[in-house]
Order: C-alpha cells, then structure tokens, then sequence
C-alpha cells in the first residue's frame, strides 16, 4: 500500500525531511493550491514554489526562484508540467503530472540534479538590464534573451545594444549556485520505497 496520498504529502516529505526548506506557506488561486517553500539557510534568497490541483491530485508545477537571477525566474515563470512530460520520448497531453512513480521519480530527478546552466547578466550602477540564460543542454551558445529596461519596442530594436554601453558590468551566475539539489533525495527514495509496502 502507498504511504503518500497525494503530490502535497510527497513534496513535502522530500523538501522538509532534507532539512533545507521549512514548512511552507500556501495560498489557493483559482483551482490552484500554491506551497512556498523558504530555504532554511538565511543567506539563501531560494524559494522553491509548488503548484497543486488537489481536487484531482496532479502536480502543475515546481518553479525554483532567486531574485538573484532575474532571468531564470522569467524564463520558469508560467511553465508548467504536462501529463507525458517524463515519458520517453517526453510529449505534451493534457496539463497537470498524475501521482504515479514515473513522474515522482521525475520529480525526485529534478530535486537531486538542481538548476543547470548559467545567467549571463549585463549591469549599470548595480541595477540588471538585461540577462542571457544559457540552460540548453544539447547547445551551449543556444541563450534566452531578457530586457529589463523600459525602452519601447523600435529603441530596443534599433536602439544602442546594451552590452556595448559605457559602464556596464557583466556577471555570470552559475545557476547550481542558486539550487544545487537535494543530496539526500537518493537515500530519501530508498526510504521512501520502503515504506510504502
């Protein structure tokens, strides 16, 4: 018999059994439950944020964010999980992972590996302009593109790049940095097996 009855009880378990998230504050937007995760490090500015369909018991999303890196959380913001996302070959379906161990052991995938990649930031007097994010696996030079500046569309196009301005500052940020994983999750999976016979 499984020991888990939902997504909320098996994240939770995975987060704060590792000792580096607190419990969570939640929130429900719409048919949404939503868990904030804080880390417990008080140097780390890391949350890790659940999204929940609890009436149907699927998993929408696990966004890790940073204000640190601008980028990464603009580029993570509003995606979410797709019911074939850890099939092999992954594919899309409907929205929404069912509680099943191919996508908990997706999940635990995520959890243990962390972020993978960089953000390249361009800066001037301490404020980010703009940010590229490299996290494609299979090319290094593929990048998102993010503008932080309130120029309009035509200036942003035919404007002065913003990496060729006087005074800016280039900073790159390994993004392991930001979540480097959850080491335990192995041993946790093992326990976790055990106990659900």
């Amino acid at each position: 018999m499984q020991e888990f009855k939902d997504w909320k009880e098996f994240i939770n378990r995975i987060l704060i059994d590792s000792g580096k998230f607190e419990n969570p504050t939640s929130d429900i937007t719409n048919a949404t439950e939503i868990e904030t995760f804080k880390s417990t490090d008080k140097k780390s500015l890391t949350e890790i944020r659940v999204g929940y369909f609890t009436e149907e018991n699927k998993l929408i999303y696990l966004h890790i964010f940073n204000p640190t890196v601008p980028g990464y959380n603009k580029y993570v913001y509003g995606e979410y999980f797709y019911q074939y996302h850890f099939s092999e070959p992954p594919d899309y379906g409907d929205p929404a992972l069912e509680f099943n161990e191919r996508n908990r052991n997706g999940i635990i995938s995520i959890l243990e590996k962390g972020l993978k990649g960089k953000e390249v930031q361009f800066v001037k007097n301490d404020k980010i302009l703009k940010s590229k994010l490299y996290i494609a696996e299979s090319d290094s030079n593929f990048s998102y593109s993010y503008d932080f500046t309130k120029r309009g569309f035509w200036k942003k196009i035919f404007g002065q790049k913003i990496d060729k301005m006087d005074g800016i500052e280039k900073r790159e940020i390994e993004l392991n940095t930001i979540f480097s994983g959850i080491k335990n999750v192995l041993q946790q999976r093992t326990e976790l097996k055990n106990k659900q016979f």
